[in-house]
């Protein structure tokens, strides 16, 4: 390890990552509450969500650490097959579980919706993957705070930690009005807040059974990608131009039943210490350590 160029950044190197992905985040999104819909406030929300990233590599370098180290997990692809196709597949899977649970107790879907142009689909996974959810914010939350928390806490006390911080970096986006976060209704904004927690934990899982900040990118670019394909009835969530919340409710409460489902296998399979049978990252291997 280098000499430090802040010694207090390497005392408290979590703290000092969530401070700037707020500050960077908050401070270049902050002027789009003020603007019309157009590119210009698009162009600054979507820089300002790239704080998680630029915070952990800031940070990894004022500790005097390799920022080519932390950066190489974003390129690890020699995970197994099996990783591969957890990450594209889950998501998926929990879509599908959602939508037969929805049909067999009648809830606002239409299995004649299913058909989905592929091309919209991937478009909206490279999306995810770039500047939604991927790219933008995994080399942060999982490829930086993840292996510091895992040093000491449980990976799933861990991973719950990094949700809180997760969830409430989004808050600026509840607050600008051409964001689709500002118009959630109540339902969909404690259903949000729930969801990332658990997909925090699937997450985390992912990341520290593979060590490859791809694999979270792209299961978290899938996450937001599956929701496309739920087959849901539009006349029977907006009737007369008003959103009918019982029917969000349904969806939601299901679609996190099966999300819950997946966490519960998943933390009694492989342990709620490291969500993994295997060592799993920590700061060493930031450091290219092990």
């Amino acid at each position: 390890m280098a000499e430090s160029r802040i010694p207090w950044v390497s005392s408290h190197p979590v703290a000092a990552f969530v401070i700037g992905a707020y500050a960077f985040t908050w401070l270049i999104s902050a002027p789009a509450y003020f603007m019309e819909e157009s590119w210009t406030p698009w162009i600054l929300i979507y820089i300002g969500s790239f704080g998680p990233p630029v915070s952990a590599a800031v940070v990894t370098w004022l500790q005097g650490e390799s920022v080519r180290a932390w950066a190489r997990q974003i390129g690890r692809w020699q995970v197994g097959w099996v990783w591969w196709i957890a990450a594209f597949g889950i998501p998926v899977a929990i879509i599908v579980v959602t939508t037969g649970i929805l049909v067999a107790i009648g809830g606002p879907v239409d299995p004649t919706q299913l058909s989905v142009s592929p091309a919209l689909v991937a478009v909206v996974f490279i999306f995810g993957l770039t500047v939604s959810g991927g790219l933008n914010e995994e080399p942060g939350w999982r490829g930086f705070a993840q292996p510091y928390l895992n040093d000491r806490y449980s990976a799933t006390t861990a991973s719950l930690i990094i949700g809180v911080v997760w969830a409430f970096w989004h808050l600026p986006y509840f607050f600008i009005p051409i964001t689709p976060h500002s118009g959630f209704t109540v339902v969909n904004q404690i259903g949000w807040f729930v969801g990332i927690f658990l997909l925090s934990v699937i997450l985390a899982w992912a990341y520290n059974n593979t060590g490859s900040v791809l694999i979270v990118m792209v299961l978290h670019a899938m996450a937001n990608t599956a929701d496309v394909l739920l087959p849901l009835a539009p006349e029977e969530i907006v009737s007369d131009g008003v959103v009918v919340e019982s029917a969000v409710a349904t969806v939601t409460v299901t679609q996190l039943a099966v999300q819950s489902l997946v966490v519960v296998l998943v933390v009694a399979y492989f342990g709620h210490r490291s969500l993994s049978h295997r060592e799993i990252p920590g700061v060493a291997y930031l450091r290219g350590e092990n």
